[in-house]
């Protein structure tokens, strides 16, 4: 005779919640049995069903390709599995983002540094907001710059993230000072000085583009710094700009 279990039996061996094995039975993704009192049971086969329903949900797929898959018994749909498989290589370089932020601010901390909201938040939506913000500097500048920039960073990025974190965070400490001090030029020199290591060759080609008088979207492109700070930041670089001159 078959083996067979109970709701709770199967629950516990699965670690799926009562709720999803009852949705699983009412989509016809994973049918419980029925007994003759109306009690609903699971036979032994009913595992290997679960177990491929758990690694597809592994995987990505969704239960109605779930579904598809387990009624067949080969599976061909090659690209599907391309689809989840660069849905997962996308996943992946997220988390690695996220793991790298993350060392980041405690970093910044560990050297006694303060992590402002302002800053961490601004340099997440970078990370998460990427192909927008690729996909709006296009409009504005020809795609060979913007792809050159974005591949520049891309190869240096945990440096420059960590060295605009530390620079931003030392401005904000310093704001609302005299924007002619020494203090706050050499940090205006440093902040012109990682722009044009980013931006490289193409740095004075890139700021006549962006000169460009555009209205900015603040969903898309959150600032580090309040109107306030940004001020007064921008009388210590006409002031750095004209000293220059």
């Amino acid at each position: 005779m078959a083996k067979t279990f109970t709701i709770g039996q199967f629950k516990k061996m699965s670690g799926l919640t009562a709720r999803t094995l009852q949705y699983y039975d009412e989509i016809g993704l994973l049918a419980a049995k029925r007994t003759s009192s109306g009690h609903r049971y699971y036979q032994e086969s009913d595992l290997w069903i679960l177990q491929k329903i758990v690694s597809l949900k592994f995987l990505g797929f969704s239960l109605e390709e779930i579904a598809d898959f387990i009624r067949k018994d080969t599976w061909n749909e090659k690209d599907s599995l391309i689809f989840q498989r660069d849905l997962m290589k996308k996943k992946r370089e997220q988390l690695n983002d996220a793991i790298r932020l993350l060392s980041l601010a405690i970093d910044q901390i560990e050297r006694g540094g303060t992590l402002h909201t302002d800053i961490f938040v601004s340099m997440i939506n970078n990370v998460q907001m990427e192909d927008d913000h690729k996909s709006w500097m296009k409009s504005v500048v020809p795609s060979p710059y913007i792809d050159e920039l974005f591949d520049r960073i891309k190869n240096n990025q945990e440096e420059i993230e960590k060295r605009a974190m530390d620079l931003f965070s030392r401005i904000k400490e310093l704001a609302f000072s005299d924007p002619k001090s020494s203090a706050v030029e050499q940090l205006v020199t440093e902040l012109i000085e990682l722009a044009a290591e980013v931006a490289g060759d193409d740095f004075h080609t890139l700021e006549t583009y962006f000169a460009t008088d555009l209205e900015e979207d603040p969903w898309l492109f959150p600032y580090p710094f309040s109107p306030e700070e940004e001020k007064w930041l921008e009388q210590a670089m006409t002031y750095y700009k004209e000293k220059e001159e």
